[in-house]
């Protein structure tokens, strides 16, 4: 591959030519990609990968590039929903038409981009990502802890202390986390006899599966539910189903439901 496709597009299909020169690249590398097609310039100092976003190209001649909740989204971290306006980072700090700003120099790195979604974003909404940075391997509990060392950053600590590395999906974090704030008592991952692990135990009495259409919606995957919906059954294990979507938009009926099945247990 082309070095300077290639650089771009570690960048995300737009990059600056100051960061494609600090990466090894050089301007007769750059133009002679130019010259071929196989790049195109599309503001001063800004270079694109054919089939860049729009949004992407906007953004270049506003010397701004993606940031926040918008970048980690494009990192494929978890990211509850998408924010109303993009949020873009600027070395000006000036106003970009359309987007919430976050003045900060040279590229953002991924620890900038999570201290600005511990910013920006409800407890929650900044627990899924910085989970699913841990889960994802982008980087470490005690990479976090330091990111967020200092008196103004307590917030982005306390909800260090929430993540759970042994989380599989966003759905079950978000169960888990509206679960804790009721004050259940919570065990991601639970070992059952004979079957595997359940996504959370909750007081020790009350199995929850957080089912998302992607991985549940076939045949294979149907025949494997009731296989251990069975033996859930069988080594003594009660067990709620609920959707990504209820979990999603609709959690308290989720609480309800979980309430109800522990007070009929408890009460045999």
């Amino acid at each position: 591959m082309n070095l300077v496709v290639e650089h771009i597009a570690q960048f995300g299909k737009v990059a600056r030519r100051r960061d494609l020169i600090e990466n090894g690249c050089t301007d007769w590398g750059i133009a002679v990609a130019q010259r071929d097609g196989l790049i195109t310039k599309v503001a001063p100092g800004y270079f694109a990968l054919p089939g860049a976003h729009p949004l992407d190209v906007r953004l270049a001649q506003h010397q701004a590039r993606r940031a926040c909740f918008s970048q980690a989204e494009e990192l494929g971290l978890w990211v509850v929903k998408p924010p109303d306006q993009p949020h873009v980072a600027t070395a000006h700090g000036r106003p970009v038409p359309g987007c919430v700003v976050h003045k900060i120099s040279g590229v953002p790195t991924l620890f900038d981009i999570l201290r600005q979604c511990v910013q920006c974003g409800t407890e929650v909404e900044a627990l899924a990502v910085l989970e699913s940075a841990v889960v994802l391997k982008r980087c470490t509990i005690p990479e976090l802890r330091a990111a967020f060392a200092g008196r103004q950053r307590a917030n982005g600590r306390a909800i260090i202390d929430m993540i759970d590395p042994q989380s599989m999906s966003i759905v079950e974090t978000l169960a888990r986390y509206y679960l804790r704030q009721a004050g259940y008592n919570v065990q991601s991952q639970f070992h059952v006899r004979n079957m595997g692990h359940v996504d959370l135990l909750i007081e020790g009495l009350l199995g929850l599966e957080t089912d998302g259409a992607a991985y549940h919606n076939n045949p294979t995957a149907w025949e494997e539910d009731l296989v251990r919906n069975n033996l859930m059954m069988i080594e003594g294990l009660p067990c709620l189903r609920v959707s990504a979507r209820l979990v999603l938009t609709n959690p308290e009926i989720m609480l309800r439901w979980v309430r109800q099945a522990l007070e009929t247990l408890t009460d045999k």
